[in-house]
């Protein structure tokens, strides 16, 4: 039973679950955060929507799913990180405000973090990279009451070590990786 409630965790955790939540308040809360709603809906096709591709594609190509978690879990990463980069030129491109820009380069450098630690051999946390970094740009850009939702990481890194998915530093490093890229997004693209 703890399994099931460990896994249902992880499925409503996915770092494109927290993007939506991110962009759709950073959207409502900050009238000049997005360009238009475009903008807005473009962050969402690329920072969520292709991310999400990876997990029926995974499934529906043979070989794909004949790898498991970890071919999934390598799909998701690469499928994100093209999102990424999509995205980050899309709003250097195209016009984004600075905050789209930080919101992208944020995503790309953490996305470009997990993929190196992946090659490497350390899954560093998806799981805590897509909470830890929406919740960093929200307290930095809207309020820092914002703050308090690190306290999502609880079930986040119980359900992690219940599934034996990863070990304390790898959950601590997945936190630490959009936050580090957040603060030097926002030193090129804000404060210069």
């Amino acid at each position: 039973m703890t399994n099931k409630f460990a896994k249902c965790i992880r499925i409503l955790t996915t770092a494109p679950v927290f993007a939506i939540l991110l962009c759709s308040l950073l959207y409502a809360l900050l009238p000049d955060g997005f360009a238009s709603v475009g903008h807005y809906l473009t962050a969402l096709g690329f920072l969520a929507g292709l991310p999400l591709l990876a997990y029926p594609i995974s499934f529906m190509v043979p070989s794909l799913r004949k790898k498991g978690r970890d071919g999934q879990r390598n799909l998701a990463v690469v499928f994100s990180v093209i999102g990424y980069v999509g995205g980050f030129l899309f709003a250097m491109l195209c016009g984004g405000t600075a905050t789209e820009k930080v919101l992208f380069g944020t995503y790309l450098i953490s996305g470009i973090g997990i993929a190196l630690c992946t090659l490497l051999h350390f899954k560093a946390s998806g799981h805590t990279c897509g909470c830890s970094g929406p919740i960093a740009m929200l307290a930095t850009f809207a309020s820092p009451w914002f703050l308090l939702g690190y306290l999502l990481l609880t079930p986040i890194i119980w359900s992690s070590k219940k599934l034996g998915r990863h070990s304390g530093a790898q959950l601590l490093a997945g936190a630490l990786i959009p936050v580090l890229a957040m603060f030097l997004c926002r030193m090129i693209f804000i404060l210069r």
